[in-house]
Parts: structure tokens; sequence; C-alpha cells
């Protein structure tokens, strides 16, 4: 992979796994990554934002400035504001209902589309057949068979959204918890509402959506380990797995009961949680903020790495050109080439022993850029920015 922070992870029925991160889109099969960035494809942006495989099998991939795009395994469509409705370029999550119908959350609203036509939801009068939200910023959506959605927003409340009305939940007309949600899940079949807040910890609602009961988990209310959310996905017999920001990933079963999962007690490279899938296969997908993506089978001990994943650190990471190359194992020579934000490569060369470790690329034009290493016949990758 060529960056360690990932943003969404897809899976498909075959194990294939999408990978969306900061610097491009990763397909993983077998252990082996394939890169996809704008200098090698039609992906409108490198910074990927979400991810969604739809009924046809193509892949969804929404990007921070580039719209959304769609992938059929040989070729691109891109959608943003200069071609379609989409109310804003950068597009947080991506949905696909029972219907078929794609809803894209953006910065500035909701996007649905049908197949035939777009359906725009906001906070303006304009919003589609009259159904206002309280906020534009859309971080998550979920939606049950009978046309229920259910959306988490930036600092706008959680959503109820139906074909008749539109129900918020704030601090302001409620006392709820918190405005903002990372992640929210419907558990159709226990009948049940879970959502994922960054500030509020683990929110339940239980019997009907309209008028059903609200249930806050804390850290001090709970065996959960934190109260810093990011997301929840559905797990086996009515369980959740839980990302969180600083404290790995937690599974709470039937009972309420909580397993934790962190760098400590397993193989989670990092304690930094971006997002998390429960697979086809029941394997469940990690995203990590600065270890890559990681994935981990319930019915094994462990967490594994995808090939790949391990960071390389570099010091100092903000410098003028010049850096050191850390933890290297120096089983062989060391051959190493640094890429821009393009994925285009800059500069390249080979380390022969333990005391050549420094790299001197004075000269290099300020900005964001990604080393690559390999040593012993594995890549390490790491980031840098020159000031």
């Amino acid at each position: 992979m060529q960056s360690n922070t990932v943003t969404d992870i897809e899976v498909q029925s075959d194990g294939v796994a999408w990978v969306a991160t900061d610097w491009g889109l990763c397909r993983l099969e077998d252990g082996e990554c394939e890169l996809f960035q704008t200098s090698n494809s039609g992906i409108p942006d490198n910074v990927l934002r979400s991810l969604a495989l739809d009924d046809s099998g193509r892949l969804w991939v929404g990007t921070s400035t580039g719209g959304a795009a769609v992938f059929d395994g040989a070729t691109w469509e891109v959608l943003n504001t200069s071609n379609s409705p989409l109310p804003d370029d950068q597009v947080n999550v991506i949905h696909v209902d029972d219907n078929g119908w794609i809803w894209l959350g953006t910065v500035s609203g909701l996007a649905c589309y049908t197949g035939s036509e777009w359906r725009i939801y906001d906070s303006s009068p304009s919003s589609y057949n009259g159904r206002i939200l309280n906020g534009d910023h859309i971080l998550a959506i979920d939606s049950r068979s009978d046309g229920l959605y259910a959306l988490g927003t930036l600092n706008g409340g959680f959503h109820f959204l139906t074909d008749t009305s539109v129900h918020f939940f704030t601090t302001f007309n409620s006392g709820f918890w918190d405005n903002t949600q990372r992640g929210v899940l419907i558990d159709e079949s226990d009948n049940k509402r879970w959502l994922a807040c960054p500030a509020g910890g683990l929110i339940l609602q239980f019997g009907d959506w309209y008028g059903g009961t609200f249930f806050q988990y804390t850290a001090m209310n709970s065996d959960l380990p934190s109260t810093a959310l990011v997301d929840v996905a559905q797990g086996a017999d009515n369980s959740v797995w839980l990302a969180m920001q600083v404290a790995g990933i937690t599974h709470r079963n039937a009972a309420g009961s909580y397993e934790t999962y962190n760098a400590s007690n397993s193989g989670l490279p990092s304690d930094n949680a971006n997002c998390i899938l429960v697979a086809p296969d029941g394997a469940i997908w990690v995203g990590l903020y600065d270890g890559g993506a990681a994935r981990f089978d319930p019915e094994m001990v462990g967490i594994a790495e995808p090939a790949g994943s391990r960071s390389l650190r570099i010091a100092p990471s903000l410098n003028d050109g010049r850096f050191r190359l850390m933890d290297l194992e120096w089983t062989e020579p060391i051959f190493w080439e640094v890429l821009d934000a393009s994925g285009r490569m800059l500069a390249n060369g080979r380390l022969h022993g333990q005391g050549d470790s420094w790299i001197d690329l004075a000269g290099l034009s300020p900005g964001s850029y990604q080393i690559r290493v390999r040593e012993g016949g594995k890549s390490r990758i790491g980031r840098f920015v020159v000031h």
C-alpha cells in the first residue's frame, strides 16, 4: 500500500479488498496491492474518503476534491459539481440502499441518485420534497428496507429521513448527547439503531424509530474503553464492532460485554482507527489513521496486517529534504524511491549499510512526499513534509 492512512474499506464477495487512502486507491488480492492514482487511472483525486459497491459490482469512490468516481473494472466515470447535481466535490460517505439507489453524503448536503433522477437534500427550503435537514455536512448513512434512512452529520445532529418526514435530534432540541455522528447502523433484524459518536460514545435506540428509547454507553457506565468512537459495523448474532479514535477496536456482544483489541494486546498495528467493516466472509477489516489496514478473523487468534502496511519512520518528518530512515532491518542492501502527491517518482537510490541511512534531497519544493523502501523482500512506506 502507498499510505498508512486508510479512510474506508470495501470487500467483494470473492475476498478482493478495496482500500481508500489519502494517497490513492489500493486493490488487495492475495497480499498484492494494485494502486490507482490520478497518474495511472481515471480517478479524479488521490485523497479518498469513502467507498461503496453497488448491485452491479461497480466500485463507487468518494474523494476530497474531485467528487465521486465509478469504476466498473475497466473504465472510470467521474461525477462532480460541474457535470452533475452533486452538492459538493468532497464526498464523505457513499451508501447503496435496498433499491440500488446511490446515496452520497457531502459537506454541502445529501445526494440520492435513483438511476433516473437526482434528489438533493440540504438545510435550504429547496431541499427535495420539502425534507429540510438540520445540517449539510453528512458523515454517515444507513438504511432499512422499508425506506427509513439514518443520517449522521457534523454538528447537525442525528437524522431520520423518510419519504414523508425528517426528524433530527440535537443537544438543543432534545438534550441529545452529541451533535456529531461518525458512524450509524440500522440493525433491522433486532429493531435497533446504533450511533458512533466522537464525544458522546455509543448511542443505542431500541423500539420504534419514531419515539423509541435512546440509551448512551460511555467509558463511565460500561466497559467501553473510550468515548471517542469513529465507526460501527454489524457483527454476527446482533453484536456490533466499534472503531475508536485512540483505543483500537472493540466487540460488543448481544449480552452487552466488550472485548477490546489494541496495539498492546493484539497484532493491531495502531490504536488510531478510522473505519471498521465486517466482510462477507465474517472477517473484520480495520482502517487505521497511521497503521494501514488490518484484517482480523474472529475464529483465529490475532490480527494480521496486509502485506506492506508496516510504516516507515522518518526523522525529522518535517524537514528541508534531508532526513534519516529509522528502524531499518538491514538484512540486505535497501532500495528507496521518493514520490510526489500525484504518485510520480522524483528520486531513487540504494543504501549499503547501517551508517548509510541518510537521504539528501535538498532542493525539493515545499510539500508532502512519500518514500518507499524495499528490504528483505518487503516494502515499507513513510511520509514526510518539506517546509
